[in-house]
């Protein structure tokens, strides 16, 4: 089991069965799999997504990734190479761990960048404008590469990217427009690491943690030629109200992307086809309620509550948003589940889940059904609703025996959620 307290959880059949799917969407998201999976070692050469990359022909393989979940998937990566294939490399992730002798691990900061992030960043930038056109650049991109991999534009601080990050996210504003705000303050995504990486070959390994899997906007696109301007990024400033920045344009030449092969590994419809694989195998029916989830996670919740119909798992993967109005703690997921609980129907059970095992705060997600769960909140007086409106769902939800944890060994997707309806 991924779900750690997975056993102290499941106080009826129905949440077991809604716990056992949610699992096997972990279960399809972990990493030291999932690269083993996805590239293929055959005669000296690796092998993805039907292309062969033969080393033989390279003076130099370097390695670079950014985001949660980077380091165990780049030491999951050169497990699947030759040994000793690669010439150096610089990883951050919010972990530290041994990848290889020849490849530095560094830690990180998330959600917010720091001058640690900075740091690492200058490190990733000096390795690649080594980079000539007879080296491969191996890349493994993911979800919140956006923070980790950080170099602030012209007469900006770690301070500036700090505060813009924490205002758009407490603001309730999409992953599109925080990350197009973020490519025109940064001189690392929007194609950026593409163009410091030009003229080698580049292929990018990416974890996709952004609703319909835009490449642009995967940690912001650092491989990726980037269809936004300053103009959009200066809207999305005005609309939420940020203070004047200085943006910069990102690289539009498109032949610093000509040798550039970007490859999604995974993303939220991973995990959503493995626990509908679960769910039928348990018996139920399963819809589809959607695979590029957005919009308001205290809206969401009881929407998804309202239309699962008897016998039926309900299945999303996206990403919601959190508007924070008062001191406290939780995430969108526990918002998601905790919204949800005065609306769910006899017999139903939801739960939430932050894919990387960390909803805002150390804790991976939330469970709420309607009886165990609506029998506590009765029993301790706890209001549900009022709850999520004063931002302090995750104090409720461990009243209420909601909250889990799971192994740090998960990709960076979207969330995925899975509402369990019993049959009549």
């Amino acid at each position: 089991m991924i779900i750690k307290n997975f056993s102290r959880l499941t106080a009826t059949p129905l949440r077991r069965d809604a716990l056992t799917i949610a699992n096997a969407g972990y279960q399809a998201l972990d990493i030291r799999t999932l690269f083993a999976d996805s590239c293929k070692e055959l005669h000296n050469s690796i092998c993805v997504d039907g292309r062969t990359y033969n080393l033989a022909d390279y003076k130099n393989v370097y390695l670079v990734g950014i985001g949660k979940g980077s380091a165990l998937a780049a030491r999951s990566l050169v497990k699947s190479l030759p040994k000793n294939s690669i010439t150096n490399g610089v990883v951050i992730d919010i972990r530290k761990r041994f990848i290889h002798r020849r490849i530095k691990s560094l830690v990180g900061t998330h959600p917010l960048p720091s001058k640690q992030n900075i740091t690492g960043t200058n490190q990733i930038i000096d390795l690649l404008t080594n980079a000539t056109t007879e080296d491969l650049v191996i890349t493994v991109i993911c979800g919140g590469g956006s923070s980790l991999g950080c170099q602030p534009s012209r007469g900006l601080t770690c301070t500036d990217l700090q505060q813009v990050s924490n205002h758009l996210l407490k603001s309730g504003a999409t992953i599109e427009q925080i990350n197009t705000v973020r490519k025109h303050i940064s001189l690392i995504h929007g194609g950026n690491m593409a163009k410091y990486a030009y003229p080698a070959t580049v292929l990018s390994l990416i974890i996709s943690d952004v609703p319909g899997n835009d490449l642009q906007m995967v940690a912001s696109g650092p491989t990726e030629l980037d269809h936004t301007s300053e103009h959009d990024a200066q809207k999305i400033a005005k609309q939420f109200g940020l203070p004047n920045l200085e943006f910069v344009e990102t690289p539009k030449d498109p032949r610093y992307f000509k040798k550039v092969t970007n490859v999604i590994l995974a993303s939220g419809s991973n995990a959503v086809i493995a626990m509908q694989n679960k769910a039928q195998e348990l018996g139920y029916t399963t819809a589809i309620y959607s695979q590029n989830l957005s919009g308001l996670a205290n809206q969401v919740g009881p929407e998804m509550a309202e239309q699962v119909k008897p016998g039926q798992a309900l299945l999303a993967c996206g990403e919601t948003q959190v508007v924070v109005t008062h001191p406290g703690k939780g995430g969108r997921n526990q918002d998601l589940a905790l919204s949800a609980l005065p609306h769910l129907h006899a017999n139903s059970v939801i739960v939430s889940c932050a894919s990387d095992g960390k909803d805002n705060i150390p804790v991976a997600g939330a469970i709420t059904d309607s009886e165990y769960s609506r029998a506590q909140a009765k029993k301790l007086a706890i209001n549900p609703s009022e709850s999520v409106k004063n931002n302090c769902s995750y104090a409720t939800l461990k009243r209420l025996r909601g909250i889990f944890q799971i192994k740090p060994v998960t990709a960076n997707v979207s969330d995925f959620i899975v509402v369990l309806r019993d049959k009549p």
